[in-house]
């Protein structure tokens, strides 16, 4: 492990000394699960914002596609193309 010193306001650190007490653990433990909790949540929002930038994009390419393809019908071109390979 490494040794940081950080610099808090003395509200937070007085917080964080009441649940220490609380639940009996030390000030250096509860920081590291904060800062944990703070690395998980901000790699799953990252991946959230690629997931919502990619959903974007499909959907912008599949409007492309349909306004490209206009009134074109792919049930009655399928139902052509199974009727041709029987």
């Amino acid at each position: 492990m490494v040794r940081i010193n950080a610099v808090l306001r003395e509200e937070i650190i007085e917080g964080i000394d009441e649940i220490a007490k609380e639940t009996g653990e030390s000030r250096s433990s509860l920081l590291r699960d904060a800062a944990q909790r703070l690395i998980e949540e901000y790699r799953q929002q990252k991946a959230e914002e690629m997931r919502r930038k990619k959903t974007t994009r499909a959907v912008q390419i599949q409007d492309r596609l349909r306004k490209k393809a206009g009134k074109w019908d792919a049930v009655a071109e399928l139902r052509k193309r199974r009727e041709m390979l029987s």
